[in-house]
């Protein structure tokens, strides 16, 4: 009976120091898993991070885009005019040898817009204040311009508006230029990040 009694003890004994070093094996897993899903959170969030950040880089790179366009768009609408309003005032002064006093003062209107434009975009390198009266000037009491004042300045006033087309062409060409590269650098960092968010998707749907 004693013997009996040892043995029950020892295989007690033992099935209790199994039970003991599996609790502690199951003990050590827990705390491995539990390491490697806090691991596992913390690749999740500074993932969700950079996803987020790169989102908001392209929202904020489309805004400016969009400003860039607008401002593009009225730059080329108003070099596109003032170009056509000058080819016209041109093809009228030289329907004839000389330009008349009236035709002059046709395309007078048309002048002043485009020095204006040509002074807003630093074109031009201005245009003498007489010679812009001129153009305003009106006769009144009966009083013709001069004939030297009208000689002088009809003879300027061609090569004014063929100055102000080249330059306004010249602008249009560079600014077509600048919205181009405008344009293509835009799609170029859109792509970039684009696929960046999403390998990072990819990646956040491997961790969960």
């Amino acid at each position: 009976f004693a013997c009996f009694c040892k043995d029950t003890t020892k295989e007690k004994l033992e099935a209790i120091q199994r039970g003991e070093d599996e609790k502690a094996a199951l003990n050590a897993d827990i705390a491995e898993l539990s390491s490697k899903r806090d691991g596992l959170d913390t690749t999740i969030k500074d993932t969700q991070d950079e996803i987020d950040l790169n989102e908001r880089s392209m929202k904020q790179a489309a805004e400016e885009r969009e400003k860039t366009l607008k401002l593009y768009e009225t730059n080329t609408a108003d070099l596109t005019s003032a170009i056509d309003s000058l080819a016209g005032a041109l093809k009228t002064l030289k329907a004839s040898k000389g330009p008349s006093l009236a035709q002059i003062k046709s395309v007078s209107k048309t002048v002043s817009t485009a020095v204006m434009l040509a002074d807003t975009m630093g074109l031009g390198g201005g245009v003498d204040k007489k010679f812009m009266a001129f153009l305003q000037q009106e006769p009144s009491n009966g009083n013709e311009v001069s004939m030297e004042d009208y000689d002088f300045h009809s003879n300027g006033i061609i090569k004014l508006l063929e100055k102000l087309e080249k330059d306004f062409r010249a602008e249009k060409v560079d600014v077509d230029k600048i919205e181009a590269s405008s344009l293509a650098e835009f799609e170029s960092y859109t792509q970039t990040k684009t696929d960046l968010v999403k390998e990072l998707n990819h990646k956040l749907e491997e961790t969960k």
